[in-house]
């Protein structure tokens, strides 16, 4: 009896010791853990208490309403119907009225409003139809299905459920396979259509496997928190910084042991760590603001929820420029305390790569 207690505890310490440790590998808490362990060192060295957390300054995702465009739906009458199976046209049309056409995802639509269009102007092009009012009926609807292509367009990415997977900023979300997952998004934010071109089938084909491929991860939404962690951060960082007091550190501006135990946090925590991160993230937010910037040029205007929701992140008094500002704080309260001491890196090169991290760009 004794020995099955035994080994079922050894059993729920095991599947308790895999829980935990996978939930301390998510993205989320690599990145805290880092910033935790930097932040401690500086508050331990210069005798002080680690400032409290703010909230992390966040903003969700949109939700598919505040989004969601409204496509044009065209009908025709019977004989109308009867007269387009010269186009090929027929099967389309009945799909679409169909209980799961009117439930398609819009990237299907997409695909459906595309095929017709190109039926269509092959069938007027070869002058199957002999039904003037048929023709014009036909040319008018061909000329509003290819404006509102760009709309649906933006439906099928921006207000599909793939793309709210693919920003969710879940503390438990998995960025997964980050590169593979933003060099998809880059593609889908080429525009398949230019004027009076139309996709290609293989860019149809593709427009599916690339919403699989950014549903299967949580990379921007995860990239973004990051970027909000890092700002909290370092705000923290400089308010330790900003109140250290160089007498106590450095009398008469020598070096103590503190002191250069300080340099030493600097060279090996900052530098080769928490540095790094940023500048992975950095890396990671041009590509992803690079694509968000050619998603947005798909309308005119975007819809007010999404223009909040990247101004945030990304204008000019959004959250990356006060990151930048933070940083260039950061670095600057750095060189100043270590200038007190007399312990400036041999012409400053960390501290200037520190600030070369382009956080605007």
């Amino acid at each position: 009896m004794a020995a099955r207690i035994k080994t079922g505890f050894l059993i729920i310490a095991a599947v308790f010791l895999v829980a935990f440790t996978l939930w301390w590998l998510m993205p989320g808490n690599g990145s805290e853990a880092r910033w935790e362990d930097y932040l401690s060192r500086l508050a331990r060295l210069s005798q002080q208490a680690v400032p409290e957390r703010a909230p992390l300054p966040i903003v969700p995702y949109p939700g598919n309403r505040e989004l969601h465009q409204p496509i044009p739906e065209h009908r025709v009458d019977m004989l109308d119907y009867l007269e387009l199976r010269h186009c090929n046209l027929m099967s389309l049309i009945s799909e679409r009225n169909s209980v799961l056409g009117k439930l398609q995802a819009d990237s299907l639509r997409f695909k459906h409003e595309v095929t017709f269009i190109r039926r269509a102007r092959q069938c007027l092009a070869s002058d199957k139809l002999d039904n003037q009012a048929l023709i014009t009926l036909l040319e008018q609807v061909v000329t509003e299905k290819q404006a509102a292509l760009p709309a649906l367009y933006w439906n099928a990415l921006v207000a599909s459920a793939e793309f709210r997977q693919f920003f969710s900023q879940s503390p438990s979300a998995m960025a997964g396979d980050s590169q593979a997952a933003l060099l998809s998004l880059e593609q889908l934010a080429q525009s398949p259509f230019q004027g009076e071109t139309l996709p290609s089938p293989e860019q149809l084909f593709g427009l599916e496997a690339r919403l699989q491929q950014i549903a299967h991860s949580q990379a921007g939404g995860q990239l973004l928190r990051r970027l909000a962690l890092a700002l909290r951060e370092l705000e923290r960082g400089n308010a330790l910084l900003e109140n250290i007091d160089p007498v106590a550190l450095c009398p008469k501006g020598r070096p103590t042991p503190r002191a250069r135990k300080l340099r030493n946090v600097l060279d090996n925590i900052w530098g080769s760590q928490v540095q790094q991160a940023l500048a992975d993230a950095q890396r990671q937010r041009k590509q992803l603001a690079n694509a968000l910037a050619k998603i947005e040029a798909l309308l005119a205007p975007t819809p007010p929820a999404f223009a909040q929701w990247q101004d945030h992140y990304f204008s000019n008094t959004g959250l990356q420029n006060q990151l930048n500002r933070a940083l260039k704080h950061h670095v600057s309260l750095w060189q100043e305390r270590l200038r007190q001491c007399n312990l400036m890196p041999d012409g400053g090169q960390k501290l200037n790569d520190s600030a070369n991290i382009d956080l605007e760009g």
